[in-house]
């Protein structure tokens, strides 16, 4: 039941007094909204956090026990045709029916020496002086691709995998820098990679998704 009270009633006093106590009641309202958000925003934290921990945990276990299996596996199929496994950066296992495809890849990690940059600057230089007054708008896409993020730095990785292209170019003191180029990268580590992949209604193969990324 609401209660109504007639302000010009109110000595000056009372109003004060009155308003001071709205405003308290307010300020004890918004603190009480404010403490349950901040318990909200707490647990939906450490929530989260778990169990992100934990299939942080399943996923790691996960692909540990199907790289283990899918290499035992592999080195039984071998012994079992009484011959000796080859060391293969890729290999796959599928079952009968064909329509569920194991696939584990071991991947060097390389990197650049930092010599690596010297070369990189004079493949820059050639492919302008080459290209850019010829065909300004070609040069454009060509080094378009060739950079990496937004700094206007020519990728290296990219540069390695066009070795082949550049030979057909013609040109060796490309071939040259780009050779140098190749002699800079480095072997730092390995990692192991694993992907499942299975046929769907249209008989296409699809990958089982665990990336956050593509979901």
């Amino acid at each position: 039941m609401n209660t109504f009270i007639n302000l010009e009633t109110l000595t000056e006093s009372q109003l004060v007094n009155a308003l001071a106590k709205k405003k308290q009641l307010r300020e004890q309202s918004n603190l009480k909204k404010r403490k349950q958000f901040e318990n909200a925003n707490e647990i939906f934290c450490n929530r989260t956090a778990e169990r992100f921990s934990k299939l942080s945990q399943e996923l790691k276990k996960l692909k540990e026990e199907t790289i283990y299996e899918a290499n035992r596996l592999y080195t039984e199929m071998y012994q079992l045709n009484g011959k000796k496994p080859k060391e293969v950066k890729s290999f796959s296992r599928k079952n009968k029916t064909g329509d569920i495809l194991v696939t584990v890849d071991f991947q060097e990690r390389i990197e650049f020496t930092e010599e690596a940059n010297v070369h990189i600057n004079a493949i820059k230089d050639i492919f302008k002086n080459k290209f850019a007054n010829r065909n300004k708008a070609l040069y454009n896409i060509l080094d378009r691709l060739l950079i990496k993020g937004n700094k206007g730095e020519y990728d290296p990785k990219l540069l390695a995998k066009s070795r082949k292209q550049v030979k057909d170019l013609g040109d060796n003191k490309l071939i040259e820098e780009f050779e140098k180029l190749s002699d800079c990268q480095r072997v730092t580590g390995s990692a192991k990679y694993c992907r499942v992949k299975i046929k769907d209604k249209n008989n296409k193969w699809q990958d089982i998704n665990i990336q956050f990324s593509s979901l």
